[in-house]
């Protein structure tokens, strides 16, 4: 019912954008994103992470954009290079941190990095966690995120 509530106002707002005066970037984010990380990028426990509170540590950091590229759900999104770096550049001037400055995607970049999407997520994000700035605060976010989806015994 949750997902379906939630299409029904992405239709509503996406069919009335010009009275919404939404960007094109952020109409991108609601068809692609936010079904799963929700419109403010509060995420859905269990099902994806809160990207309004961690996105800033994956995008100031080199393998942090490889990573955040080769997703499967980014690397395989229809969208051409050039729509998904302005939509991964939006996600990172609205949800990441000022104290976070990161480089602009390029449509070079996506192009490249997307070829080869991630697989093995789990095992990705852990290592890259290991290695990231801030991977403390990162890894209790992310042990928050997985422990909340736990059913309680």
């Amino acid at each position: 019912m949750r997902i379906t509530a939630r299409s029904l106002l992405l239709m509503i707002c996406i069919t009335s954008n010009s009275l919404f005066g939404l960007s094109k970037e952020h109409e991108l984010y609601l068809l692609h994103c936010s079904g799963c990380h929700g419109l403010k990028g509060e995420g859905v426990i269990g099902v994806s992470p809160q990207i309004n509170r961690i996105i800033g540590y994956f995008l100031a950091n080199r393998e942090g954009r490889k990573y955040i590229i080769k997703l499967p759900g980014i690397a395989l999104a229809p969208l051409s290079d050039e729509q998904l770096a302005d939509l991964l550049n939006w996600v990172g001037s609205q949800f990441s941190s000022p104290s976070f400055s990161f480089q602009k995607f390029t449509k070079e970049e996506i192009s490249k990095e997307r070829k080869e999407p991630l697989w093995d997520i789990e095992k990705e994000r852990k290592e890259l966690l290991k290695r990231l700035p801030g991977n403390r605060v990162l890894s209790r976010s992310w042990e928050q995120f997985i422990s909340s989806a736990s059913p309680k015994q």
